[in-house]
């Protein structure tokens, strides 16, 4: 039987230790405080959704972390690319259980950056993480990010046609760098792992790395909040890639065979 990575659901015993806890620390004028999750260590602050969830539950989307640690041990993953890392939940859990040798984590938002460090740091992953600034887009470019509020540091997005800046409030707008996936990454006949989670510019950043789609095994969790998942669907189709669920609003696709 094959080992599951993380615990989840807690029971209501231990959710409601770790929720006191998180509210005492608030009490206290601790608003940022850290806790301990799935054998890591996370900086949180449970005005954020995400952070919330590590706080009390002890994990963000468990059933998408819990699928990607066992595609990454199975088919012996070269890379995980967290596009979207937001503060690093994904990068970090993937790392600490030492399911695949390299992780490559982009977070353009210069605040989520800073929270996605001082969880690298906390669980000594500095070295073990690479963590970008780049957003990951259709080309090489500087683009205005927009800063979503403290409610979900996790929504702020690229400003382009298929999500303007007055599309939702945004707290602030950053000048960021724009990377074309393929023209950093030379990676050829290896195993790809892929959690896409951009707010929008996930056909943008796709048709940035199409290269590397075609000449890598790869498996992809794509979050899509609008209504194009046909579009998504004909578009990986193109690559010669097949569709196989959807779990919420993250969509997976495969090239990978012997992947069900």
């Amino acid at each position: 039987m094959t080992p599951q990575y993380f615990r989840f659901p807690i029971g209501r015993f231990e959710h409601g230790l770790r929720r006191l806890y998180s509210e005492s620390m608030r009490l206290l004028g601790r608003r940022t405080h850290m806790v301990s999750a799935q054998g890591a260590r996370f900086v949180v602050d449970t005005t954020d959704l995400i952070d919330r969830s590590i706080a009390w539950f002890g994990i963000w989307e468990g059933d998408q972390i819990e699928d990607m640690a066992q595609v990454c041990a199975r088919f012996r993953a070269d890379y995980f690319f967290d596009i979207g890392a937001n503060s690093g939940v994904y990068s970090i859990l993937l790392a600490i259980k030492g399911v695949v040798p390299n992780v490559v984590a982009f977070e353009p938002d210069p605040g989520n950056y800073v929270r996605l460090m001082a969880n690298l740091k906390a669980n000594n992953l500095t070295d073990k993480v690479r963590a970008l600034t780049s957003a990951v887009g259709s080309e090489a470019a500087e683009v205005d990010l927009m800063e979503a509020g403290g409610h979900n540091r996790g929504e702020s997005w690229i400003a382009h046609p298929d999500k303007p800046p007055e599309e939702a409030p945004g707290v602030a707008t950053h000048r960021v760098r724009q990377i074309r996936f393929d023209d950093e990454f030379a990676i050829s006949g290896k195993t790809l792992v892929i959690k896409m989670d951009v707010e929008g510019s996930e056909f943008h950043a796709l048709r940035g790395m199409q290269r590397t789609l075609a000449d890598n095994a790869c498996y992809l969790q794509v979050e899509l909040y609008s209504d194009r998942i046909d579009e998504l669907k004909a578009l990986f189709a193109g690559l010669g890639y097949r569709y196989l669920k959807t779990a919420y609003i993250d969509h997976y696709f495969t090239n990978i065979p012997a992947i069900e």
